[in-house]
């Protein structure tokens, strides 16, 4: 069995931008420069505007490193997304909200102080009268009619200093002291990012992250001649992990916001990985503690166990005649 508890900086970088639109049908347009690779931004920003305007999802279109209409923007990286460019959709599209309450507030006739949004229906109101009321498409369209251009707003977001995910890994092992096969029989993991935008899209970031642990630890490994030429240069010299090679894992969640963003996120991107290689390696270490073997190299494989485990005085098995 092995054990690890991890704390990570998380969110390099100084700002991040967001923008939030209004369309001139009633649709919202969310700008960032935050450029996705399979972390599902677009969900999360579209998720992100739509708790704050009402707004249903499938109408609000999200635009993602396009230079020519962002100005600025970091990396994708560093788990930075979810607390510097989120928190900025975030705040760019409770201004948007701010500019189109004074809209609504014109047209319903009322103070601007008294009207709300219900952002369940994406409706504004005055406080304890729900009608009239107005929605995005008729603010538009007011917009339209007077000659002007539909409200847009922007945060260009700065966050004081890093957050610190933090969790703890168990996994347990089987070692066979014949061959040196490891095979990882469980993992329970407890991850905490602080608030989670969409917790489907960071399970599965955990668990990836998981999965590329234990790959690292027990069969990835980049080998070289004398003369300095890689010998693992495909999938068959460079092992892959793969579901069979996994148990199902056991994640149990924890939630701690972060009082340095509006959305209370932490950074999730590496917290799989960090927890689980460090707890699988010192499960291989645990189970052949008792042959006084205190160190093995990583990755884990085989051959470096067996050998090992020789030099340790395990006899080598005989074949049989």
């Amino acid at each position: 069995m092995g054990v690890a508890s991890y704390v990570e900086s998380t969110s390099m970088g100084p700002s991040e931008l967001g923008e939030v639109d209004l369309a001139a049908d009633g649709s919202l347009v969310v700008r960032t420069g935050a450029v996705p690779f399979g972390q599902g931004h677009d969900t999360c920003w579209a998720m992100i505007a739509s708790d704050a305007t009402g707004v249903p999802m499938d109408r609000i279109d999200v635009v993602s490193g396009d230079t020519a209409v962002i100005s600025s923007s970091g990396l994708t990286a560093a788990s930075r997304s979810a607390q510097l460019a989120g928190s900025a959709v975030l705040v760019a599209a409770r201004k948007l909200v701010d500019l189109a309450r004074g809209r609504a507030a014109s047209l319903l006739e009322a103070a601007e102080a008294d009207i709300v949004l219900d952002t369940g229906s994406g409706v504004f109101h005055v406080a304890g009268s729900p009608r009239p009321r107005v929605g995005w498409a008729e603010i538009a369209a007011d917009a339209a009619r007077s000659g002007e251009s539909p409200l847009e707003a922007a945060s260009d977001l700065i966050q004081s200093d890093g957050t610190y995910s933090f969790g703890c890994h168990v996994a347990t092992v089987e070692v066979d002291s014949q061959t040196g096969g490891t095979v990882l029989r469980s993992l329970v993991a407890c991850d905490d990012a602080g608030t989670l935008i969409n917790p489907l899209i960071a399970e599965g970031q955990v668990q990836g992250g998981i999965a590329q642990g234990a790959a690292q630890v027990l069969l990835e490994d980049m080998i070289y001649d004398t003369g300095g030429n890689p010998l693992a240069n495909n999938l068959v010299d460079y092992p892959a992990v793969s579901a069979p090679d996994l148990p199902r894992f056991t994640l149990v969640g924890m939630q701690t916001p972060t009082p340095l963003n509006p959305l209370g996120a932490k950074g999730i991107g590496e917290s799989g990985t960090t927890g689980a290689g460090t707890a699988i390696l010192n499960a291989v270490h645990d189970a052949v503690a008792h042959l006084g073997i205190d160190h093995i190299d990583m990755p884990a494989t085989p051959q470096r166990i067996w050998r090992a485990l020789r030099a340790a005085g395990r006899p080598t098995p005989q074949p049989e005649r």
